[in-house]
Parts: structure tokens; sequence; C-alpha cells
């Protein structure tokens, strides 16, 4: 059976939300609530001027709190673009596209990219299982150096 109109909209909802909630601050609060929206065992790839995989609670409160004590994110926020929800039952697949902007001291993009998204359904409730995160190969993604090459005496913890 196809998804609904329903479970299409829900799944909507859940890629606005991430994108909400990564705009959040940096607190441990703010950082729990963007973990919930993803299942105990999802996994999180990134890839831009890395390749790096997360999995579980943990390590997905850690790619929060790396974004929110690394980058600049503060000065950001972060927009769905198009996207397209395919799937049956309980189990949805999505491709979408991600932008982020500046809210602070620039005007413009921040950078582009896409997401691979798979979605479950349990007890009712939409989340994602596995998420694929791809810099749009166009965007300079090396003017993030500076900011990798100061992970280490950056980083913090929520």
């Amino acid at each position: 059976m196809s998804l609904s109109a329903l479970d299409r909209f829900e799944i909507f909802e859940q890629l606005v939300l991430h994108q909400r909630y990564i705009d959040n601050d940096p607190s441990r609060e703010s950082a729990d609530k963007y973990v919930s929206l993803y299942w105990p065992e999802a996994t999180f790839t990134v890839n831009d001027l890395r390749s790096q995989t997360f999995t579980g609670p943990a390590e997905l409160k850690n790619l929060y709190d790396f974004a929110h004590s690394v980058f600049p994110i503060e000065k950001w926020f972060h927009d769905v673009g198009w996207f397209e929800i395919h799937g049956d039952g309980d189990a949805a697949t999505v491709s979408w596209r991600w932008r982020v902007s500046w809210k602070e001291d620039n005007e413009g993009v921040v950078s582009t990219g896409t997401y691979q998204d798979r979605f479950e359904r349990r007890d009712g409730v939409w989340k994602v299982i596995d998420r694929v995160s791809d810099i749009d190969p166009n965007w300079p993604a090396a003017l993030f150096q500076p900011y990798i090459d100061k992970q280490e005496e950056r980083f913090k913890a929520s």
C-alpha cells in the first residue's frame, strides 16, 4: 500500500523539524530535541570535507555539538528545498535538498547539498533510520577548512 497524504505530510513535517532543530542553541536540551528525530539505532553519514558516519543517540548528539561549536551556526539558518517522498507501509525514502544561509554579518548562501533519508514508522511515528548528507559538488567546500582545522580547540559538548 502506498503512502497516504497524511503519511507524506508527517514525513515532510519531520524534514522541517530537522532544519528547525539544527538552528536551535547549543544546549543539551536542544541537542536532545534534535536527536529525538531519529530512531535509537539510526545512522547519519556526512560527506563534506570529511566522510564520517554517526550511529545512535550519543554519536548523533556529538554531531549536533560539533556543528554548534566548530561552526558559527548561530549566524546561519537552514531551509528545506525540493523533496521527493516515496514508500509504502511503514517505510519511506526521501530525497531532498538542504540550504544554509547567513542570518548575520553576511548575505547569501553558506552551503547547499542533499539528504538521502530512509524513514520508518513505528507505533504510528515516523523517524529517520538512515541519513546520508552530501554537500553540493559544485559548492566550494574548502571554505569550511579553517573551521575543521580548529575543531579540536573549538569543540564543546552540550
